[in-house]
């Protein structure tokens, strides 16, 4: 439902109010990985039969929307997935899609920061995989992975990276598994429309190293 007011058609004193605190800070943290795809891909399969379509990426938006969760469909992120083609594949079971994987190379938005950002030459950038609640526990994210590696190895891409919030343990431990190795852990602000990232090499990031903030550009950028 959206959040308007019904007689003025204007966003709610609620939803004024979410942004007017959004502008004046805001946080989240990721860990960024990377894995070297020139090796072998090891082809890990799901415990249910499902296919995967990579070229799906309009039929994956439309899906998306019909979940009716903002956080899904952020339009720069559609913008600028189309604009530099991207793949937004989807894994279907007797025809229906029950989740997807966001595939990005050069130009990737990147939603913790509100931004486009560009990526190295030959470096492809997996920043979504979503798989339906009751669908979980099979595999089918660990599988769509390896077949979005697999997917950029054959179009001459040597690397891949992705970035996953500490929280996300599962997401984590299937990262550690496929074989991407920790580049850094970065942690956002935004402060009156201020950012600040600030970059560690330990998953147990501290803001104060030596005593000062560390502050640095994120990776690729």
């Amino acid at each position: 439902m959206a959040d308007f007011n019904e007689e003025s058609n204007k966003p709610s004193p609620v939803k004024v109010m979410g942004r007017i605190l959004n502008f004046i800070f805001t946080t989240n943290s990721a860990i960024w990985f990377e894995k070297d795809i020139t090796k072998e891909v090891v082809d890990y399969q799901a415990k249910i039969p499902v296919e995967v379509d990579i070229t799906s990426t309009n039929k994956t938006i439309e899906w998306l929307r019909s979940l009716n969760q903002s956080w899904m469909v952020n339009p720069r992120e559609i913008a600028a997935a189309l604009d530099n083609n991207h793949c937004w594949a989807s894994v279907h079971i007797n025809g229906k899609i029950i989740g997807c994987i966001k595939i990005g190379f050069r130009n990737v938005y990147i939603g913790d920061y509100n931004k486009v950002i560009e990526f190295p030459e030959r470096m492809g950038f997996i920043y979504e995989i979503y798989v339906l609640p009751e669908q979980r526990g099979n595999g089918v994210a660990k599988y769509l992975t390896t077949q979005a590696i697999k997917f950029l190895k054959s179009k001459g891409y040597t690397k891949v990276g992705n970035h996953v919030p500490p929280w996300n343990k599962a997401s984590i431990r299937i990262c550690e598994k496929i074989g991407f190795k920790q580049v850094c852990y970065i942690r956002y602000f935004r402060i009156f429309g201020v950012s600040i990232r600030i970059v560690s090499k330990n998953k147990r990031f501290s803001i104060l190293k030596g005593g000062k903030i560390q502050r640095e550009e994120i990776p690729y950028e």
